[in-house]
């Protein structure tokens, strides 16, 4: 039979039962087909409208965090949070002028902004939201709410904060190892133990690694730098306190206390406080330390207790970068007026205003100083923590070894001018001094690099309507005439030293060197019209490390000539959020 004639002989064999059943299914096949198109689209539609969301930034009353959306404190709860925190500030009671910002980071990969240049922020400060005066004092039991639970004093709790958005620069994990740095600090157990351990808290902001992230996740850990601390009075116990609290704040420390001397056969660590600590420090450069054991160090820094190194890789960048690797170098750190005197020619030397880093050979060469070990100038007893040891081993330095002193002075560092006039020079600083003005709360203002990074602290933010941030040290309201200029400070060319600052006062055996953001920054300028500035006094990280609160304060009557004086005191607090 014709081929033709096969295909209606087999459709006919199956039967019509047969063809009911190919139909059926045929029908069923296509029904599930639709529905797996219309799941497909739903399911399209969704993730579009999911990644909009996204985009948009999450709904009131949710933020995004790694878990995903959660939820946030209510108006009221914030609000409430907020009064008891500005309660808490010292000084404050009473009627209070407060404003509130949450600060929310966009990071930024463009770095053309420098060191010491001013990030602009397109929107006002103040936008939205003013300050509004509230009374600390705490409200009686019952009171506050009517029957109906609306809030009846607006002292129950602070205004809802506005938000403002800032710029800053991608924290930086390529320049500057720390591990290249062993620190020697010396002090005694009472100053160390008060406010709860406070002094290692701070030495933890520069010794450690420090995020919101890594906080949330696991314990701190040591960012390699090393720490070698001296005890000039200490029982064993106090000594085993000491080491467990730099255990717990992940400090890769040891704590040792001076040995008194007794006879004349006691010669093991002989000298004051520091002329033991230089031997301890060269016990750990020959791998005979307790801390870092087999560590190479390039650098080896004597510091002050109150020395805070606000960027400890930005340092290390700058001391690599300038001083060639293998050279014997003796570098001093000054930072304030203070740090410099005259000397017998009436030229302008300093002696490191203590801070001194020293390469390998240059520790080798104070070790071998007997001024500065038992029975010299600097090695008797009387030599204590807070003494002027950098004085003395600069005597004794060019008593038996000429070492000629490099001086590097970073942002904010004060150098001296032409007759009693100095300067300071612009960028931010390479070291701080915890104890003096305006620096005193460094420590505390740090901690908002657990949100931003390193680059954010002491970063200057200037808004549309001129007033202006400088992170973690205080806020200025300017008048409306202002202007930004480059600063014409200019002190040295960023390789190698001159010793001239106008009238060239520096004595010749100091060689000077600036930072990269010397004769590189900006200053605000005005005309007419009075500032208004608040300065940080406190700060704290909340909320498991993904906010930390700054308080900024502004006390009633006080200022300088320059500065408007208030009427009431004023706070504004800066809710920083990761």
């Amino acid at each position: 039979m014709a081929p033709h004639h096969r295909l209606p002989r087999m459709a006919v064999s199956y039967g019509r039962t047969r063809i009911l059943r190919l139909t059926v299914l045929a029908c069923i096949a296509c029904t599930t087909l639709v529905m797996i198109m219309q799941i497909g689209r739903a399911w399209s539609r969704g993730r579009d409208g999911h990644r909009h969301h996204l985009l948009q930034g999450p709904s009131p009353g949710w933020k995004t965090t790694e878990e995903g959306l959660v939820p946030v404190k209510s108006r009221e709860e914030l609000g409430r949070e907020m009064l008891e925190y500005v309660r808490g500030l010292p000084g404050l009671q009473g009627e209070v002028a407060v404003l509130s910002k949450r600060v929310r980071v966009v990071e930024s990969k463009e770095r053309a902004v420098g060191e010491g240049k001013i990030r602009r922020v397109g929107r006002g400060f103040l936008e939205g939201h003013g300050f509004a005066r509230v009374d600390l004092t705490p409200p009686a039991a019952g009171e506050g709410r009517s029957d109906n639970g609306d809030t009846l004093k607006p002292e129950t709790r602070l205004p809802v904060p506005g938000v403002v958005e800032v710029p800053v620069d991608v924290p930086r994990d390529d320049i500057g190892d720390p591990g290249e740095v062993l620190f020697g600090i010396a002090s005694d157990y009472e100053r160390v133990s008060r406010d709860d351990f406070g002094l290692v808290r701070d030495w933890a902001r520069f010794l450690t690694n420090h995020s919101a992230e890594r906080e949330r996740k696991e314990k701190r850990r040591s960012n390699g730098a090393g720490l070698l601390l001296v005890l000039s009075k200490a029982t064993e116990s106090e000594v085993m306190e000491v080491k467990a609290r730099l255990w717990q704040a992940g400090i890769d420390g040891t704590v040792f206390v001076v040995e008194q001397r007794e006879g004349k056969d006691s010669d093991r660590y002989k000298g004051g406080v520091y002329a033991q600590l230089f031997q301890r420090l060269l016990m750990s450069r020959f791998g005979k330390g307790e801390v870092g054991a087999g560590k190479t160090r390039r650098w080896f820094a004597v510091v002050d207790e109150k020395v805070f190194i606000p960027n400890l890789r930005n340092l290390v960048w700058e001391m690599d970068t300038r001083f060639e690797d293998g050279g014997e170098w003796f570098v001093g750190l000054p930072t304030e007026k203070e740090d410099w005197a005259d000397d017998e020619n009436g030229k302008q030397i300093t002696y490191g205003g203590g801070a001194i880093v020293m390469s390998p050979s240059a520790l080798d060469t104070v070790g071998q100083l007997m001024c500065f070990q038992a029975g010299g100038k600097g090695g008797n007893d009387e030599v204590k923590a807070d003494s002027n040891w950098g004085k003395t081993l600069y005597k004794c330095l060019e008593q038996e070894r000429y070492l000629k002193m490099q001086v590097l002075v970073g942002g904010g560092g004060y150098f001296p001018g032409e007759g009693s006039q100095g300067q300071r020079m612009s960028g931010r600083p390479l070291v701080l001094r915890a104890d003096k003005d305006p620096f005193k709360f460094s420590a505390k203002g740090h901690l908002v690099s657990n949100v931003c990074g390193e680059e954010c602290y002491l970063q200057r933010f200037l808004f549309a309507d001129n007033w202006a941030l400088i992170n973690g040290h205080s806020i200025t309201a300017y008048p409306r005439r202002i202007e930004v200029q480059m600063s014409s400070q200019k002190m040295t060319q960023q390789k190698g030293f001159q010793n001239k600052s106008g009238g060239g006062e520096v004595a010749d055996k100091i060689a000077v060197h600036s930072t990269s953001s010397v004769g590189e920054g900006q200053k605000i300028a005005w005309r007419g019209g009075k500032t208004k500035t608040w300065r940080l006094v406190s700060a704290e990280v909340r909320d498991d490390g993904k906010e930390v609160w700054q308080a900024y304060v502004n006390e009633k009557g006080i200022g300088s000539k320059e500065e408007e004086k208030s009427d009431v005191d004023s706070v504004i607090v800066l809710v920083w959020e990761f």
